[in-house]
């Protein structure tokens, strides 16, 4: 029972998403200010800027967590699949 509720939350949020994204992304090229072209290379340059920025305050972490990853990574999925997914 536990594990249908669980399914149906996980459901319900993912289709939330989806339709939220959607009804952004329409919402937000209907009041655009700018051309296609000009807000998609604003977007691009934006986005570059963010990326660089978070990689220099938090590339460390990223690297630790990435290698943390590496080195843990089949005892979480072990642990996730017996204690989240119920399953051997």
């Amino acid at each position: 029972m536990a594990d249908k509720k669980r399914k149906g939350i996980l459901e319900r949020v993912v289709m939330g998403v989806i339709v939220g994204g959607a009804i952004g992304s329409v919402v937000g090229l209907a009041v655009a200010p700018k051309k296609g072209k000009e807000t998609r290379d604003y977007l691009k340059e934006k986005g570059k800027e963010v990326g660089e920025k978070f990689m220099n305050e938090y590339g460390s972490e990223l690297t630790a967590a990435k290698e943390s990853t590496k080195k843990n990574g089949a005892k979480v999925w072990s642990y996730f699949k017996k204690k989240i997914l119920k399953r051997k």
